[in-house]
């Protein structure tokens, strides 16, 4: 189980996506570099499909991309932990 909940998230074409946690706190991933790693996560790079395709799984543990290759996914821990790691850096 989670840590931590998603509640709701917003890609922006800066592959930047802003997220909003179930215990109400927001804070945004920058996902430009996960895009940038190819295999998998290629097809994110497609704004068609990081913009349209994105969603929060039903259990609200993870972020998810349908892909035609099949589901990325990001596991809401993980998630929280980087975009709270830039907070805490700049």
């Amino acid at each position: 189980m989670a840590r931590h909940d998603l509640r709701r998230a917003t890609p922006h074409p800066d592959f930047m996506v802003a997220i909003e946690w179930a215990d109400g706190s927001s804070s945004k991933v920058d996902f430009r570099a996960d895009t940038a790693r190819g295999g998998a996560l290629a097809s994110l790079a497609q704004p068609a499909i990081f913009l349209h395709r994105l969603f929060v799984q039903s259990a609200r543990e993870s972020l998810a991309w349908e892909t035609s290759a099949g589901l990325v996914d990001f596991h809401a821990d993980e998630l929280w932990q980087r975009s709270h790691k830039s907070v805490a850096a700049e």
